[in-house]
């Protein structure tokens, strides 16, 4: 198990680093997987300026365990408190990746389809901000894809899709259903 803790636009003290890692180190007890040497934990605490001080300090956890990734973020006034706020909503994160590896049999998610109409192609596109580029391509079920965003905490994820076998993404949609979005091949 490795522990990463990264500051943005704050310095931190090693009194606050050994703190933070010494929280961190304590989730490993929450699940066998976790304290696998393969198991990567990245802390990254930041100051933004912002119109509300009660955000001023994000703390962003993401957990890289074997076939998963588990991320979560909180905001709050204070470098303590923001942790303590992150380590709350990390530990129901990993009790659901338990879960998820302890599943004795699949159970089936209800996924209500939608239809996606078609793009206005004379609007003008924004221009590229980030561009990520993932390497793991294991195909999944929908219903694996959908832990998995909710493991990340994401409200879209991207999969090869095992059913179909190409590339769809999940996503959440304000009704609290699943959408499928997948591209239509010309022998579709």
């Amino acid at each position: 198990m490795e522990i990463k803790i990264k500051s943005k636009h704050i310095n931190l003290s090693d009194g606050q680093k050994n703190t933070i890692h010494d929280k961190v180190g304590r989730l490993q007890h929450l699940a066998d997987r976790l304290s696998d040497d393969s198991t990567e934990f990245r802390v990254e605490i930041r100051h933004e300026e912002s119109r509300k001080a009660d955000d001023a300090y994000i703390c962003q956890l993401t957990i890289f365990a074997p076939h998963s990734v588990i991320r979560t973020e909180a905001r709050n006034n204070s470098i303590s408190t923001v942790v303590d706020e992150c380590m709350d909503k990390i530990k129901s994160q990993i009790e659901r990746y338990k879960a998820k590896i302890h599943r004795s049999s699949k159970k089936h998610t209800e996924i209500k389809m939608e239809e996606i109409p078609p793009a206005d192609e004379d609007a003008e596109l924004p221009k590229v901000f980030r561009r990520k580029r993932f390497t793991d391509s294991t195909p999944l079920t929908e219903e694996e894809a959908i832990d998995k965003m909710e493991l990340i905490g994401h409200g879209f994820f991207i999969f090869n899709n095992a059913d179909t076998g190409r590339f769809s993404v999940v996503y959440k949609r304000d009704d609290g259903y699943y959408g499928i979005i997948e591209p239509k091949m010309d022998n579709d």
